[in-house]
């Protein structure tokens, strides 16, 4: 009985081990948001922002990379709407917006 009762252990902790693995992330990606909404699925946000160049995308950097992630979003600067996507859940539409407000820029969901 001792052999069997190693071999369910053995076989336990492997599978334990396994989940963890397969359900781990780089701590980097990780933010206390992510752990709040990680029942909801995220998706992909698209903005139109009045971000001019890469100064005024600096100033709302810190902001987005707490909320999101830092590689989570993206400003395009050649665009003529300087089109902002973002991968999240639904949900942070005002949060985001807000970040912009907060700094002095629009954005507005396309």
């Amino acid at each position: 009985m001792m052999k069997n009762e190693t071999a369910l252990n053995l076989t336990f902790w492997s599978g334990v081990i396994n989940y963890v693995r397969a359900a781990a992330q780089p701590a980097e990606a990780l933010t206390p948001w992510d752990f709040r909404e990680q029942i909801e699925a995220k998706t992909v946000l698209v903005f139109r922002t009045s971000i001019a160049g890469i100064t005024e995308q600096l100033m709302i950097t810190s902001g987005m990379n707490k909320l999101v992630g830092e590689n989570n979003w993206t400003i395009d600067l050649e665009d003529v709407d300087k089109v902002l996507r973002v991968v999240c859940p639904k949900s942070a539409e005002h949060k985001i917006i807000s970040i912009f407000k907060a700094k002095g820029e629009s954005c507005e969901i396309m």
